[in-house]
């Protein structure tokens, strides 16, 4: 069953590893090869050698969906994975955006846009672990699925200014450094 069904009805909250990795694996997938997806918008600050994830997007690219990447080319120790399987992105005919001058974009955040009867609706993951299916496996990350509008919107704000289509604008659930997270951190 395709994991829309379920965030239609509900947010889903994964800790791994003790929960396991292979949902965010699905989410793209299904992603990759429904028809009524119109666009998969990402961060990638780190993943695995012949990764589920990239593959996933390369077939999202391949079966005409818009696909937006946004790759650190700083993650340490990775700079070459990150340059090889960002070009094999672009072959596949995905927009691959490469870091931002002056700062280190760490943001792990996925946004899907669908097609549902008379709209879009917009399908959100976000967190703390990177796109790894490897390092899942190993260190402890909270991540959550959300069909949520406000997070929606922020998410989109985020890639609109990261991409250089709009400055930033004003979020409500989504705090960026280093613009706004330090004072919403030092507010609460």
């Amino acid at each position: 069953e395709p994991f829309w069904n379920t965030l239609k009805t509900r947010d889903v909250m994964l800790n791994v590893p003790y929960e396991s990795f292979d949902p965010v694996v699905k989410f793209l997938k299904d992603a990759s090869e429904d028809p009524n997806v119109l666009a998969i918008k990402m961060t990638l600050y780190r993943t695995a050698n012949n990764s589920p994830i990239v593959k996933a997007l390369e077939q999202a690219a391949r079966n005409g969906k818009q696909v937006t990447v946004f790759v650190e080319l700083k993650a340490r120790f990775d700079e070459q994975r990150n340059i090889n399987w960002a070009n094999q992105l672009e072959k596949c005919g995905a927009i691959v955006i490469y870091g931002v001058v002056g700062i280190k974009v760490h943001a792990k955040l996925c946004l899907v846009m669908r097609r549902e009867e008379d709209s879009i609706q917009r399908y959100v993951h976000l967190s703390t672990g990177n796109y790894n299916t490897k390092t899942a496996e190993l260190y402890q990350d909270l991540s959550i699925f959300t069909t949520n509008q406000a997070i929606a919107n922020d998410a989109q704000i985020f890639f609109n200014t990261i991409s250089g289509y709009s400055a930033l604008q004003t979020m409500h659930c989504i705090y960026m450094a280093p613009v706004t997270l330090k004072s919403k951190l030092l507010e609460m």
